[in-house]
C-alpha cells in the first residue's frame, strides 16, 4: 500500500490557503473554504491511482497530477516518489507565481 506524505512547507501552504480563499475570494463562510482545501487534501490520497506526468523542473517534486476543481480552478499537485511513498511538495494553480516553472507547456 502506497503512503502519502505533505512536505512541512506544503502543510503550512494549506492552512494559510483555507484563510486567503475565505478573505480574499466569494466564500461567505469560514466553512465553505474549509471543505474548498478539504477537497484538495482529499484528491491527494487518490494520487497513487492516477496517471502522473513529469514535472518541467524538479525543484518542487518530479511529478504531477492535475485537479479539475471546478470549471475555472485546475490545481496542480507536485509530488516525489520514494520507494512505495508519494511526497507531496506542492499545491498550485496557474496564477501560482512558480505554475510557469514547473507546470506551463508540458
Amino acid at each position: 500500500m502506497e503512503e502519502i506524505k505533505f512536505s512541512p512547507l506544503l502543510l503550512f501552504k494549506l492552512e494559510t490557503l483555507v484563510e486567503t480563499h475565505y478573505n480574499e475570494t466569494s466564500f461567505g463562510f469560514l466553512e465553505s473554504s474549509e471543505d474548498y482545501v478539504n477537497n484538495l487534501i482529499d484528491y491527494v490520497y487518490t494520487i497513487p491511482s492516477l496517471k502522473r506526468k513529469p514535472t518541467k523542473n524538479k525543484e518542487s517534486g518530479a511529478f504531477y497530477c492535475k485537479f479539475k476543481h471546478n470549471s475555472k480552478t485546475t490545481w496542480y499537485i507536485t509530488f516525489d516518489i520514494e520507494d512505495a511513498c508519494f511526497i507531496i511538495q506542492d499545491i498550485i494553480n496557474k496564477h501560482s507565481a512558480n505554475y510557469p516553472n514547473f507546470i506551463a507547456n508540458l
